[in-house]
């Protein structure tokens, strides 16, 4: 657990400007950072999962990568249209 807890707060930090750009931005900015945040955040779920020793965080973390990779595509999808 001592080594997954600073992995897990630079994690978190690199996140931080991720989300940022997925706030703030122009669209293609917001695609860019909503592709970055993602697997981010679900590397973020599997250090907890073996730092916590709880399994039903990788659930919750290949759900998410599921979803964010779906998201992504529709978001493309939607840029695609309006460009």
């Amino acid at each position: 657990m001592s080594i997954a807890v600073p992995a897990l707060a630079l994690m978190l930090g690199a996140l931080l400007p991720a989300l940022l750009t997925t706030l703030r931005g122009t669209p293609v900015d917001r695609l860019a950072g909503l592709i970055v945040t993602g697997p981010l955040v679900t590397l973020a779920l599997t250090l907890l999962a073996a730092a916590y020793g709880r399994p039903a965080y990788l659930d919750v973390a290949l759900v998410l990568a599921l979803l964010s990779f779906a998201g992504s595509l529709v978001f493309a999808r939607f840029l695609s249209r309006t460009l």
